[in-house]
Order: C-alpha cells, then structure tokens, then sequence
C-alpha cells in the first residue's frame, strides 16, 4: 500500500496580514515624527520628505464628504482589502479612543456636515459607558457602544468628550455632541456593520498612543 506523501503545512501569520501590518508599521513611523497635538496643530519640525507624505492626503480633497478626515484631525483611513483600518493618535489613551470614535462616525457621514443640537445631545450622547478587561477588549467595547447607539438612534456626535477614565479597571465614559443623522441634510458614506479584533493594535510610544482597528462594512 502506498503512503501518500506528507503534506507540508501552510506557515501562519497571527494577527493582522503581513501587509496591514506594514501599513500600520509605517503610520506609526510616521507619527513618531510629525506628532498632531492634541488642539492639532503640527510642530515645525514635521518631516514632509517622508515617503506616505507623497501620497495624495485626504486633507487635499473636500472635506464635506464622508471617509475624509476635516483638517486637524487625529485619525485616518488606512488602505485595507475589503473593510476600512481605522487609525487614531493622542496625547493620552482616552484622546486616541474618542478619535477613533470619530473616525469610525466620519465613515458613516460627513462629521463636517453635522451641527451640534443640544437636546439631541443629551437624549442620545450622554454617558455613554464602555467597559473591558484589557486596552483592546476596552477598545472594542468603547466603539461597539457608540455604534450601538447610532443604530438604536441615528445619532452622530461631531465631538466626543472624556468624562471618566479607569485605567485600573478599564472602564471608560463618554459624551457626544452631534445630531442626529438626516438623510435629506447629511451627506451619507458607508454602513459600519461591526468594530472587529482584525488588526487591531493599541501603541505607546514617547508620550503619544496610537490605535487601529478594522471596522466591517
């Protein structure tokens, strides 16, 4: 009887594709020398040599459409194959996270577009809780709250504001002032299924966080 002939097993990336990771190798470069304060504004000192620099920047396009971050903002849209990498930076962790909240929101609609309406507001935006046991399942937790939200009311915060931060126990509250979304008034992107763990990764590095995360369209 004849023995087949062994099957050499396919090697495994865990995480994130070799090149998200890249992607992600090379935003984080990148931010480690042209740092976005937090009220955004640029150092001087800011490298425009780099290589991703040559690229066309969403800040070159209008900024009244969704998936284009409005200028001074801290966070971007990294390529990705089938959904959208979703890449924040701060100051501090919580900063990172209510940016990244805005940028999953900037896929959705277009948060230059938005006004801010102070009963919206508070009937849909406050307090806003997440909770987790480590900084990614935090990260999780925190968009999938805000997403939860907007699907249970349509609304859409222009800003997120921290209230409360417990790094200990990794619980996080929040705020948002926006409105809720008016198809007839706002200019409409994609629909954000689901927050996933694909690619995600919470850095930190010489005072500044930067995070990533796929969301499912």
């Amino acid at each position: 009887m004849s023995v087949p002939p062994s099957k050499t097993p396919k090697p495994r990336h865990p995480g994130p594709s070799l090149e998200l990771q890249r992607q992600i190798n090379d935003a984080i470069a990148i931010r480690s020398k042209t740092i976005t304060a937090y009220d955004g504004t640029s150092p001087d000192e800011a490298d425009a040599t780099s290589p991703l620099d040559s690229r066309p920047h969403p800040h070159d396009f209008p900024p009244d459409e969704p998936g284009i971050p409005p200028p001074g903002s801290n966070y971007e849209y990294l390529d990705h194959p089938a959904d959208i990498l979703l890449h924040s930076w701060g100051k501090d962790f919580p900063s990172a996270l209510a940016d990244l909240a805005l940028a999953m929101f900037g896929c959705i609609a277009s948060l230059s577009c938005l006004s801010v309406d102070a009963a919206q507001s508070e009937r849909y935006g406050r307090r806003i809780v997440a909770r987790g046991h480590d900084a990614r399942s935090l990260v999780y937790a925190f968009l999938d709250e805000w997403l939860f939200n907007f699907h249970d009311s349509n609304f859409i915060p222009r800003r997120i504001e921290i209230e409360e931060y417990d790094a200990t126990n990794y619980t996080i509250v929040s705020r948002g002032e926006g409105e809720v979304l008016d198809l007839s008034r706002h200019a409409r992107g994609v629909e954000v299924k689901a927050v996933t763990y694909n690619a995600m990764r919470v850095v930190e590095e010489a005072g500044r966080w930067d995070v990533f995360v796929v969301v499912d369209i």
